[in-house]
């Protein structure tokens, strides 16, 4: 049940978004051992202007700086090398497909058991 949400500046070309998206969605199913259906992503233009790096604004996405803000959601279990393997991997994809390799912040979070609907019940970490 990984969940990666993206917000970035627009792209020199905003066409690559969704092939981006798709790439980076089977690297995680591939890492985390889930089919890609059980993985979302989700991408969220900010406005230029509403993203500074200190002072320095930008109106498009450039190669080294303001890099893409990503938040990585799974349910927890993961030790910390699988978390941290799972991390190298989303952005050297991302990174790659959007042609900015290195240029990734990610954020991990962990989804707590008894803390997460996820259709019709309340998801448990199995024993």
């Amino acid at each position: 049940m990984p969940i990666l949400h993206i917000k970035s500046l627009p792209q020199k070309d905003p066409s690559i978004v969704t092939s981006a998206l798709k790439k980076t969605v089977l690297a995680i199913s591939e890492c985390y051992d889930c089919e890609p259906k059980h993985v979302w992503a989700t991408w969220e233009v900010l406005e230029p202007g509403h993203y500074l790096e200190g002072e320095h604004e930008v109106l498009e996405q450039p190669r080294s700086t303001h890099p893409p803000i990503c938040e990585l959601t799974c349910f927890e279990g993961s030790s910390d090398l699988e978390i941290e393997k799972l991390l190298e991997i989303t952005a050297t994809t991302l990174s790659r497909a959007l042609g900015i390799e290195g240029n990734i912040f990610i954020t991990y979070k962990e989804a707590k058991s008894g803390k997460v609907i996820a259709g019709d019940g309340v998801v448990r970490k199995k024993s």
